[in-house]
């Protein structure tokens, strides 16, 4: 019997698949980048494809998190976007007030929070959020227990100088396509990088944080990354943000 139980026991246990992540932040912030956009939208391939081109810029000369945002907007024009949500239209809305836009638009660009129109304006505005001293020092570690990711974040310094903080989970894929078959980039194949598969609520920082999230099926695990953004509320402030793939840990069964 004794045995029975033991054996039981090992079944109950989280199951992990390969070593976790552990990555740490840098001592300059890290510039966020954010896109909207929508397959539905005539104007926005060429900005999906300068976001593609920025995502390959090595870190040691661009500090960048860049994450595309699909807004539902279009949707109404016959061609529903597949990683479109109304939860990033509502984003959207929110930075735009922050920057007392009257309206909101695709694409659309801004770099930690602040809007940015034109490739030299965003590089100019990367350039000068990688020069400030980062707020506060994260460490991020990811590990997979049986269908979720396990993310732990701690904050080691800094947090007593912000003031209050929230705290965003991001998932980002790379390399999708669609083949737009209705709307105004009806017969185009649009490629995108960064994409925006998961978002969660805004949480308030804690010197330890912890977030489980479920593996979507249709998520290619090779090509999947975690992302934490902190801020300050209402994302008026970028603090800090930190990323990394994820493949190591998703692709082993």
């Amino acid at each position: 019997m004794l045995r029975i139980l033991l054996i039981a026991s090992l079944f109950s246990l989280p199951v992990f698949a390969g070593e976790p992540i552990v990555v740490s932040s840098g001592d300059k912030q890290t510039a966020v980048v954010e896109l909207y956009t929508s397959e539905g939208c005539s104007s926005c391939p060429p900005a999906d494809r300068w976001l593609s081109k920025l995502v390959e810029i090595p870190r040691e000369d661009l500090d960048v998190l860049a994450l595309a945002f699909h807004v539902d907007y279009w949707d109404y024009l016959g061609w529903k976007d597949r990683f479109a949500s109304a939860a990033y239209t509502s984003r959207q809305r929110q930075l735009g007030a922050n920057n007392r836009q009257r309206t909101i638009y695709t694409p659309e660009f801004f770099v930690n929070g602040m809007e940015a129109r034109g490739s030299g304006n965003i590089l100019d505005k990367i350039h000068q959020a990688n020069e400030q001293p980062a707020p506060l020092a994260l460490e991020l570690r990811v590990a997979r227990e049986q269908s979720n990711l396990v993310i732990d974040l701690h904050t080691a310094d800094g947090r007593d100088s912000i003031g209050p903080a929230r705290l965003r989970y991001l998932v980002y894929e790379n390399d999708l396509s669609t083949r737009v078959k209705r709307g105004e980039n009806s017969g185009e194949t649009l490629e995108h990088q960064q994409v925006v598969r998961y978002m969660s609520n805004a949480k308030s920082l804690q010197p330890d944080n912890r977030h489980r999230i479920a593996i979507d099926p249709e998520w290619n695990p090779e090509r999947v990354g975690i992302a934490v953004l902190v801020t300050s509320p209402g994302s008026e402030r970028y603090l800090q943000a930190l990323h990394t793939p994820v493949a190591s840990i998703l692709s082993r069964q």
